[in-house]
């Protein structure tokens, strides 16, 4: 029988394509903003490798380019209702080249299938543009 320690370490090419794609993604100064506030323990150790693994090594796969996965997860996070993650992600939405206006239409698009709070919820995070903005990251 194989050591724990084995059984739960990631497999190391799709955790390395993970961690590329998040940074194609995303943009080398976010992902080093995110990864210098993260806690140095375990749990967070273990969140980043099966994020990096499961999640983002998805990204590499054909059939969506990142702009239309940007798009899909908005609408996925603002029908989850799920702020945190929704700020990311239209950050990185914006990362890929959506204007304010394309964030404010799948948005709006989102309250007819996931009612409008979600969706209305979701557009007042256009706070996240006027921040970015402040930050020189978009025009």
């Amino acid at each position: 029988m194989s050591d724990i320690n084995e059984q739960q370490t990631p497999s190391g090419d799709k955790l390395e394509l993970g961690r590329q794609m998040v940074r194609k993604f995303a943009g080398d100064k976010h992902v080093d903003a995110v990864a210098a506030t993260m806690k140095k323990d375990h749990f967070s150790k273990v969140s980043e490798e099966f994020i990096s693994e499961v999640c983002w090594s998805g990204y590499a796969r054909p059939g969506l380019d990142f702009k239309e996965r940007a798009l899909m997860n908005i609408a996925m996070l603002t029908a989850l209702g799920r702020a945190p993650e929704l700020r990311i992600h239209i950050r990185c939405a914006v990362y890929n080249g959506f204007t304010e206006e394309k964030v404010a239409e799948a948005c709006r698009h989102a309250m007819v299938y996931c009612g409008v709070p979600a969706g209305r919820d979701a557009l007042i995070m256009r706070a996240r543009f006027d921040e970015l903005r402040k930050r020189a990251t978009i025009r």
